[in-house]
């Protein structure tokens, strides 16, 4: 009988010293009269990884990535230059310094992307109005009336139609696969995954 008191008071205090070990601190939440342990986790975005099918497919998609890789850091640019011009805008004192700040900033965008932008294909063209739509919030033939005027967005527009562009398009990644796509390529540039 001694070695089975002496068995359990030792069984006991084993599991008394477990339960004062290791313990780990947590909020909680009292839930119908029971305490849950309650912790926030970080967002987790998760992606589907593209597989294309067929050796077009793969070529098409090899393609889209290279496109989007150029015309990227532009409509991030033209993102920030609108945000520096409707800060300096929204000082200006009546229409005709803003018609002067405007040709000013038109010159200025003419000199320092015109070159490179005269050397895009027309699917980058393309892409590209699409991602100043995604930068900015609203589509280009939106941006050119309202910082050049009704006749210079009508303008441009009938021109862009000649060469097959679309100043009205929108980006549209949830109805539109290519731009479901093109969403995907960013996401893998924004995380140096391309």
């Amino acid at each position: 009988m001694k070695r089975f008191l002496v068995v359990f008071f030792l069984l006991c205090s084993v599991f008394v010293k477990a339960q004062q070990r290791g313990g780990i601190v947590v909020f909680g939440t009292i839930y119908e009269g029971d305490t849950i342990p309650m912790m926030y986790l970080d967002a987790v975005c998760v992606r589907a990884y593209v597989s294309p099918l067929t050796e077009e497919e793969k070529r098409k998609y090899r393609k889209l990535i290279r496109n989007v890789k150029i015309v990227y850091p532009y409509a991030k640019q033209a993102g920030v230059l609108l945000d520096r011009y409707n800060i300096v805008l929204a000082q200006a004192k009546n229409d005709s310094q803003r018609k002067k700040i405007m040709k000013q900033a038109e010159k200025e965008i003419e000199y320092k992307f015109g070159p490179r932008l005269k050397k895009l294909n027309r699917s980058q063209g393309k892409i590209l109005i699409k991602l100043i739509d995604r930068e900015t919030g609203s589509d280009s033939y939106a941006l050119v009336k309202e910082l050049r005027g009704n006749f210079r967005a009508f303008f441009y527009q009938a021109l862009g139609k000649l060469f097959g562009y679309n100043l009205r398009s929108k980006y549209d990644p949830v109805n539109n696969e290519e731009d479901r796509m093109i969403e995907r390529i960013i996401y893998g540039i924004e995380t140096k995954r391309l």
